[in-house]
C-alpha cells in the first residue's frame, strides 16, 4: 500500500508540475547554422515554437525561411533597433516592409512581431492593426510569469514575456543572450530555470549563442529533459488574455546591459561539435 501510495502521490507531484504552460521563442540575427540547430531539435522534441527573424534574414536565406514555415514553425518578423521612442512612419515602414518579404516567401501572413528589447509603445500597436498583426512581443512586466494583455482599443494582443534579475546588471527575458549580456553563466541561467515555479513562462533562445554554444545548449537540454512545461502553440498559448484599457497596462523599459558585460567573450565559449560538414 505505501509504495503505491508513493506511486501515486509522484504521479500527482508530477501532474501539477507539468502545469507550467511555455511558449518557446527561438530568435535568429542570422546564424543559419544555430537556427537548423534549434528548430531540428524543437522538431525532434515536437515542440511548437515562434521563430523571430530579420529582414537581412529572409532576403539572403529564403528557402531556410520558408522550409522552417512549411515544417509549422511560425515565422515572425524580429528588429535590430527598440521600439519605444519610433515615431508611426518608421515602425510602419519596418514593419511593413518585413511583413511584406515574409508573406512573400512563406505565403503566409507575419502575425507576431518583436523589437530589440521586445520593446514597443501605442504606437506599435496602431501600425500591428493596420497591417493586421495579431501579436507584439513585450519586454517583461510581472517577473518569470508570462501575461498576455488585450488593449481594448487595438485588436493585437501584447505578449508580456517572462523577466527575470541577474546579479548586477538589472532584469531581462528567460534568455540565453539577455544572461549572458549580463555576466551570467550557464550553471546561473541552470539555477533559474529549475527554480520557476510561475504558472505560464515564455522561453527564449538565441540562435548564435546557445544553437552554435555547448554550454549554454546543455543547460536548455537539461530543462527540456525534465518535461516540467507543457508547451503550447502561440495561438492556444494567447488564449484568455486580461483585457484593459491601453493606459492601464504596464510597460517595463528598464535596460542595464546596454553594452553587453559577459563572463566569457562569446568567442571563448566552448563551441558544440557538430559533425563535420554541417554549415
Amino acid at each position: 500500500m505505501q509504495g503505491g501510495f508513493k506511486l501515486e502521490m509522484e504521479d500527482v507531484l508530477k501532474y501539477r508540475i507539468a502545469q507550467i504552460e511555455g511558449l518557446f521563442l527561438l530568435l535568429d540575427h542570422g546564424n543559419t547554422k544555430g537556427l537548423s540547430h534549434w528548430a531540428d531539435e524543437l522538431e525532434r522534441r515536437q515542440i511548437p515554437a515562434v521563430i523571430t527573424v530579420e529582414e537581412h534574414m529572409v532576403e539572403s536565406n529564403g528557402s531556410v525561411i520558408r522550409n522552417l514555415s512549411n515544417r509549422g514553425f511560425e515565422i515572425g518578423g524580429g528588429f535590430e533597433q527598440p521600439f519605444w521612442e519610433e515615431l508611426y512612419e518608421y515602425q510602419y515602414e519596418k514593419i511593413s516592409s518585413i511583413s511584406d518579404k515574409i508573406q512573400s516567401c512563406t505565403d503566409k501572413p507575419m502575425r507576431i512581431l518583436g523589437s530589440k528589447y521586445f520593446a514597443y509603445n501605442e504606437t506599435t500597436l496602431q501600425v500591428a492593426d493596420k497591417l493586421g498583426i495579431e501579436c507584439v512581443l513585450a519586454r517583461g512586466t510581472a517577473g518569470p510569469e508570462a501575461i498576455i494583455y488585450k488593449p481594448r482599443e487595438y485588436q493585437a494582443k501584447i505578449v508580456s514575456v517572462s523577466n527575470v534579475p541577474s546579479k548586477g546588471m538589472g532584469t531581462g527575458s528567460l534568455c540565453d543572450e539577455s544572461l549572458f549580456s549580463r555576466g551570467e553563466a550557464p550553471d546561473d541561467f541552470r539555477d533559474i530555470l529549475f527554480s520557476l515555479t510561475v504558472n505560464k513562462i515564455v522561453l527564449v533562445a538565441q540562435t548564435h549563442l546557445s544553437g552554435v554554444k555547448l554550454n549554454w545548449w546543455n543547460v536548455y537540454q537539461d530543462f527540456l529533459n525534465k518535461n516540467v512545461v507543457a508547451w503550447k502553440p502561440w495561438e492556444e498559448f494567447v488564449t484568455n488574455a486580461i483585457e484593459l484599457p491601453n493606459e492601464q497596462i504596464p510597460i517595463n523599459r528598464e535596460v542595464k546591459y546596454v553594452t553587453p558585460k559577459p563572463k566569457i567573450p562569446l568567442e571563448q565559449e566552448m563551441e558544440y561539435p557538430f559533425k563535420k560538414g554541417v554549415e
